[in-house]
């Protein structure tokens, strides 16, 4: 939910006319990356509606960049960078709250027995073990 929420936010700091200039910019093919969205879809929209038809058409990256490119566009480097900025942001923050949790195996060969492993430094939280038997 981040990234309609920081769509939100930059559609949200534009005024009623650089919002139909956005809408517009959205109805023309402005690059051969993406196709334009019909003008019957976009015009009596509110910003979260142009929000929800970016994300279903492009994906959630794509309409950050799609809306990056229309606010340099239209001149609005700044709003562009700070969408920019928040976006890669929220990203890497998302990226180092993704932990891995650690893996291990222990196995016995011919007949051999696994007799009380020791687990160390074991604080990812539940640890299952499995025992096959042949």
């Amino acid at each position: 939910m981040v990234v309609p929420q920081l769509l939100l936010e930059t559609l949200e700091d534009m005024l009623e006319d650089d919002f139909k200039k956005f809408k517009w910019h959205l109805t023309y093919k402005f690059s051969d990356r993406y196709q334009p969205i019909p003008k019957a879809h976009v015009e009596p929209s509110t910003r979260i509606d142009v929000i929800t038809k970016m994300i279903e058409r492009y994906g959630e990256e794509e309409a950050v960049q799609i809306t990056e490119d229309i606010l340099k566009m239209m001149q609005q480097i700044n709003a562009a960078k700070k969408l920019r900025n928040a976006y890669t942001a929220e990203e890497k923050r998302a990226a180092a709250s993704t932990v891995t949790p650690p893996s291990a195996s222990i196995s016995a060969q011919q007949e051999s027995v696994v007799i009380a492993p020791v687990l160390t430094n074991s604080n990812a939280g539940t640890i299952n073990i499995t025992i096959n038997k042949p």
